[in-house]
């Protein structure tokens, strides 16, 4: 989770206190990039929708040299009406996170409006440089992360197609003279878990600007870091290539020039501007409740909360004739044997869900099972869910298992398309590649799995990945010794 750490800390505990939002008065917008659920008003939810794709758009254009193609998927979206709001759920004023069906950006409208309630479109524009970031550069580390969102939340808007970026107001640039920049590789190295919220300020600052200084005064090594990482290349590969022979000193030289005359380079983008179409409909109560489990989940973790587990059995009993709210709690069981027999419950009782057929093709994955029936499942999923990337992998692990070794690397190939940014696929690819005996490709999918996990990840989602690389060091046999 990558939280708008700056704006947070200064707006924590000077406003109104948190307040649950309501049930009635929400929808869902849908667009070519987003799927916005949100109690705004209608008209303040279109403006928000809007605004999301053209700076989308308008962000993208940073890495067009490299690739000129648009990046795939939807981005998830849940903004609430105002702060207080958000506050009964976390005291950031927005986030953006992984979860499972995808990246998800989490924001408010402000205390105080006067017309139009949409969010600040310097928040939306932090939290959707992090949904790029993430399907440019996945794997990237949270400094490099932080440090381009907060770059290029600077997007001023010129015109129809063009905008700025890396503008700083006369705060901001007294700010940075008022403190001392962070030497690049201390920041690299920084420890964001364990620093104090005044710490946490100065490596942010620091990102910003060390971005900011690479961007303008080595924009060949910056291109060449994100091609590579776009690519799929890994970051301490594609970071050592571009380190090496860097100037540092040089480069904070130039900065305090930049610092003197009082303002820093900035960087004029052109981009086409989004047609954006917009499908609107009122959401049920039901799923209100799934819409607020969903951002209870996104803050807590993989450690699910009793207010999420309310949520949805508060939409399990408005809505009974629907199966994700009972596979949604079916999925919140930690005995192994009882969440296998729910996942089969629930697949006989909804045979034609696609949520059912995932739901147990994932729990025959992760928690095992007898083998009868395991191929058979995993085909429905793929089937009736053939975009779905817990679908992919549990099929790409059984096509496996069973030697049909190009069918599952083709399901894994779709699964990194899909969701680059998911650590399941590269643990998935790690498991085949083993048993195929390409133990060094095996290890590298296990490092790729833990630089793609969110950076507040718990150590429940990191342990099993590092039991997965010992596995594999331990385990793995090459099949072709050096």
């Amino acid at each position: 989770m990558r939280a708008l750490l700056i704006t947070g800390l200064l707006l924590v505990g000077c406003a109104h206190g948190p307040r649950p939002p309501q049930l009635d008065g929400w929808h869902e917008l849908r667009s070519t990039h987003f799927l916005l659920r949100t109690d705004l008003p209608s008209p303040d939810a279109r403006t928000t929708l809007e605004q999301l794709e053209t700076l989308r758009a308008a962000l993208q254009s940073v890495w067009s040299e490299a690739d000129a193609a648009d990046a795939p998927g939807i981005t998830l979206a849940i903004v609430l009406r105002d702060r207080a709001e958000l506050r009964s759920f976390t005291p950031w004023t927005g986030f953006a996170t992984v979860i499972r069906r995808g990246p998800l950006i989490v924001a408010s409208g402000p205390d105080v409006a006067f017309g139009d309630l949409s969010p600040h479109p310097e928040l939306l524009a932090h939290e959707v440089a992090h949904g790029l970031d993430r399907r440019w550069m996945p794997g990237a580390p949270r400094w490099f992360d932080e440090g381009m969102a907060s770059y290029l939340e600077s997007a001023e808007l010129i015109d129809a197609g063009r905008v700025r970026l890396g503008g700083l107001s006369r705060d901001e640039v007294e700010q940075a003279r008022a403190h001392t920049l962070m030497p690049l590789d201390t920041v690299a190295a920084a420890a964001w878990e364990s620093a104090s919220p005044s710490e946490l300020l100065e490596i942010y600052r620091s990102a910003r600007l060390w971005v900011h200084l690479l961007r303008a005064e080595e924009p060949a090594r910056m291109r060449a870091l994100e091609a590579a990482l776009h690519r799929g290349v890994a970051w301490r590969t594609a970071w050592a290539d571009v380190r090496r022979g860097l100037d540092t000193a040089r480069l904070e030289d130039a900065l305090r020039g930049w610092l003197y005359v009082g303002t820093l380079p900035t960087e004029l983008r052109r981009f086409s501007p989004p047609r954006v179409q917009v499908e609107e409909r009122a959401l049920p109560p039901w799923e209100v409740h799934l819409t607020l489990a969903e951002l209870l989940g996104a803050v807590s973790g993989d450690v699910p909360s009793d207010r999420q587990r309310a949520e949805l059995e508060a939409a399990a009993r408005a809505a009974p004739d629907e199966p994700l709210p009972r596979v949604l709690l079916a999925d919140l069981e930690t005995d192994p044997d009882r969440r296998l027999a729910r996942a089969e419950a629930l697949r006989k009782a909804y045979p034609g869900s696609p949520d059912a057929a995932v739901l147990l093709a994932r729990v025959l994955r992760e928690d095992g099972g007898p083998v009868e029936g395991r191929r058979e499942a995993m085909l429905d999923a793929v089937v009736l869910a053939p975009d779905d990337v817990d679908a992919l992998t549990a099929h790409a692990l059984e096509e496996a298992r069973v030697g049909e070794l190009a069918r599952a690397f083709q399901s894994l190939r779709q699964a990194e398309a899909l969701a680059p940014w998911n650590p399941g696929v590269f643990v998935t690819r790690a498991v085949v590649l083993t048993r195929l005996g390409d133990c060094q490709e095996a290890l590298d999918a296990v490092q790729r799995a833990m630089d793609v996990l969110p950076d507040e990840a718990p150590g429940a989602a990191l342990a099993p990945l590092l039991k997965e690389r010992t596995r594999i060091q331990g385990t793995c046999r090459p099949a072709h010794p050096p």
